[in-house]
């Protein structure tokens, strides 16, 4: 989402958010683009549209169809089997695809998970703020990135770097062909109440993680699978283990 369209966006939000509420979704017809502000959208299974946008609405992409830019500001994205798009983004919601689904450019949320099902591909990077990113037999051309959330990785692989600041990653016959990398959260100064728990990394059986695993937060726990094939570890000493993690 470039600057101006998301700076854009945020504004006509905040103009409308008083007013009309959501109407009920509107169908995208067949090689047409929708730019909207207050209403969902739907595209229909078996169809080809262009770009799908709106500001205060959820997108419905139903299976087999085949869109450009697929977009909301406030709302989420659902998204069916074996279908085809640019990107998805949104910025205050989810995003939930189902299987085959092929990604041309990337995939990306600020306060949302994100879920992506079996057999798909993302040829870009696939990125949140605020919410867990989980891939199930999944193949992503770049990185994998949250900042409180984490990462679940099933039978995928990421060719970039996986990293988060606050949760958990757990690399299920996984790999990855970058880094692997826990950063340390910024500190604001402030401390109302207690301290987040620390953040957990689990390499499982069968997974690999080609690049360095960086543990920038000294408490981070990192758990590695005695079958499984890492290099370098920086921050933290790694515990082994044979049967189920730890924890």
């Amino acid at each position: 989402m470039n600057e101006k369209k998301f700076i854009a966006a945020l504004v006509t939000a905040l103009v409308v958010v008083s007013g009309a509420p959501v109407t009920a979704a509107t169908i995208v017809g067949v090689g047409t683009s929708v730019d909207s502000v207050n209403k969902s959208l739907e595209v229909l299974s078996g169809t080809t549209v262009k770009d799908v946008e709106t500001v205060n609405g959820s997108i419905v992409v139903a299976s087999g169809a085949v869109a450009e830019v697929v977009e909301t500001v406030n709302g989420s994205i659902r998204v069916a089997d074996d279908v085809s798009v640019d990107s998805l983004e949104s910025v205050n919601g989810s995003i939930v695809a189902g299987s085959q689904l092929k990604v041309k450019e990337g995939v990306e949320t600020v306060n949302g998970r994100i879920n992506i099902g079996p057999g798909s591909s993302v040829a870009g990077s696939i990125e949140t703020v605020n919410g867990r990113v989980s891939l199930d037999q999944v193949s992503v051309g770049e990185n994998v990135e949250t900042v409180n959330g984490g990462v679940d990785l099933k039978a995928s692989r990421v060719a970039g770097d996986v990293a988060m600041v606050n949760g958990r990653i757990d690399l299920s016959e996984s790999t990855v062909g970058g880094d692997l990398v826990v950063r340390k959260a910024k500190s604001s100064g402030w401390n109302w109440g207690s301290k987040p728990k620390p953040p957990v990394v689990v390499i499982g059986e069968n997974s690999e993680v080609r690049g360095e695993i960086r543990i920038e937060n000294e408490a981070t726990k990192l758990y590695v699978h005695e079958n499984a094939r890492i290099g370098k570890i920086s921050g933290v000493i790694a515990q082994r283990f044979s049967a189920e993690a730890p924890e």
